[in-house]
Parts: C-alpha cells; sequence; structure tokens
C-alpha cells in the first residue's frame, strides 16, 4: 500500500467512526482502499463550479466533470447557475486583486499531514494593518464552497455568521489548512471561505477564518491522536455499523458481507 497521508477529511470521517456514526467498512473503502464511490448531483455540481474558476481537477477525477445538458445540448438550470457563478467567482478575484499562484495543490507538512487546497492566491489586502507576519509573498488560502446553504443556521454545513464558529467540521478545516503552512513554511497565513449560492446567481459570501498559532499548536496535538488511533484500528480491523436504511444506499453494498438486508421491527404502544 503507498504511503497514506492524514488529510482533514479522513480525520473528520474518524470521529465519526469512533462515535459510531460511519460504519467502519465504509471508512476502510473510501480511506484505506481509495475507493471514493459515486458523486452526488450537489457534489458535481460543486466540482464543476470549481473546474470553471480553478482548472484543478477534484479529488479522484481523471478528466474534467460534464454538465448535464437537455436533449438540445444546452445547459440544465442547476448547472447554467453554477457556470454564472463561476464567472461571478473569477470576476470577483480580479476585482480584489488576488492573483491566484496554484490551484489543487497538495501541501505536505513533516511527511504526515496534508491537504489540498483550492487556492493558493497572492493578496495584498490582508497584510495592510500587520495582523500576519512572515510571510513575504502575501500568501493566501481561499477554499471555495458551492451551497444552497449561505444562511442555514443549524446544518452542520450552513454558512450563517451567527453560528458558523460552532460548526466544528467547517473550523477544522480551516485550521488544517492553516496547521500546514505553519508547520510547512514557519507563518501562519490568512484563510478564506468564499462561498457561492447554487440557487441565486451573484449571490456569494466571503469569510475570513481566524486562527491563533495557539490553536495550531493545540490542532497538532489532536492530529498525532488521531494517527495514533487510526493506526490501532488498522492493526485491530475496523468494525462495520450495519443499519438497514444506510446499507441499502451505500456505494459499497454489494461488496459488503456485513450489511444489513432487511429493515427492524419497531414496536409502539398506545398511549
Amino acid at each position: 500500500m503507498s504511503k497514506l497521508y492524514i488529510n482533514q477529511s479522513l480525520v473528520k470521517d474518524l470521529f465519526l467512526y469512533k462515535d459510531k456514526k460511519l460504519c467502519g467498512l465504509v471508512f476502510k473503502n473510501k480511506w484505506v482502499f481509495k475507493q471514493l464511490g459515486k458523486s452526488s448531483k450537489a457534489n458535481r455540481l460543486g466540482h464543476y463550479f470549481e473546474y470553471l474558476v480553478t482548472g484543478a481537477l477534484a479529488k479522484g477525477e481523471t478528466e474534467p466533470p460534464k454538465a448535464d445538458t437537455t436533449t438540445k445540448g444546452e445547459l440544465i438550470k442547476d448547472f447554467k447557475t453554477a457556470k454564472a457563478q463561476a464567472e461571478v467567482c473569477t470576476n470577483l478575484l480580479h476585482k480584489y486583486g488576488i492573483t491566484m499562484l496554484s490551484a489543487g495543490e497538495n501541501v505536505i507538512a513533516d511527511d504526515k499531514w496534508i491537504g489540498t487546497l483550492d487556492i493558493r492566491a497572492k493578496w495584498d489586502f490582508p497584510f495592510k494593518d500587520g495582523t500576519y507576519e512572515n510571510n513575504p509573498e502575501n500568501n493566501v488560502i481561499i477554499d471555495l464552497k458551492y451551497s444552497g446553504l449561505l444562511e442555514d443556521k443549524w446544518s452542520p454545513f450552513g454558512w450563517n455568521l451567527e453560528t458558523l464558529g460552532s460548526k466544528e467540521g467547517t473550523m477544522f478545516q480551516a485550521k488544517h489548512y492553516k496547521f500546514l503552512f505553519w508547520k510547512k513554511y514557519g507563518y501562519n497565513p490568512p484563510f478564506y471561505f468564499f462561498i457561492f449560492s447554487s440557487s441565486t446567481i451573484g449571490d456569494c459570501k466571503m469569510i475570513e477564518v481566524m486562527i491563533s498559532d495557539d490553536e495550531l499548536m493545540e490542532h497538532e496535538e489532536l492530529l498525532h491522536k488521531s494517527k495514533s488511533y487510526f493506526e490501532k484500528c488498522l492493526d485491530n480491523g475496523f468494525e462495520p455499523l450495519p443499519d438497514y436504511n444506510k446499507c441499502f444506499k451505500c456505494d459499497y453494498a454489494d461488496l459488503c458481507m456485513a450489511k444489513a438486508e432487511t429493515p427492524p421491527i419497531h414496536t409502539v404502544y398506545p398511549f
């Protein structure tokens, strides 16, 4: 097996597995065997949007994503919106004075940790007040999101500003990418989410996530603990978590010997 680097998505799935919210066989197929499964339409729209902006392929893709079209060869509405939003994003990058330096770049730190950046860019704006130091090229990280949840407060994938700071998964991603630069290059770079609506052309949010060096040190400690737990699971095996309502929709169901093939019988008493 080729060397396995630890990325933020793997760690988040590891948390779910440890909390018995993710089947161990799903985790193993995805992260050990690198069988990524099928993409949902929402994922395909996001990949299409990001490809139009950056020209970089998503993880697991070997060719540019294709839009769904009508019988006449025209883009269907959802993909037409994604294309228009990609143009909005490109124009905003230019208006902000952001110069894209790379897209889809893998950053590896300490030969253990990895992250794939949507955009590494040069942007002078965040450095005008002296908040960021030791960053001679004014590098920033921009993560693109294509979402229908720009104002959602309660979904873990929502982008409402009132609750965003409490979204552990979202904040974990920001910490991880900043951590990689901190370890590899010796500085804590500005990190931004640029989120574009999947329904309304022109609707978007630009959000900077502030993470201190102390928090990055805590993140490193968590990564080491996660790596140790992951290696223990590799030695001991990953436990299945059969659940009919998940198993019948699972991408790996055809090959799984542990799947639940019948729904549970529920008992209810009148009251």
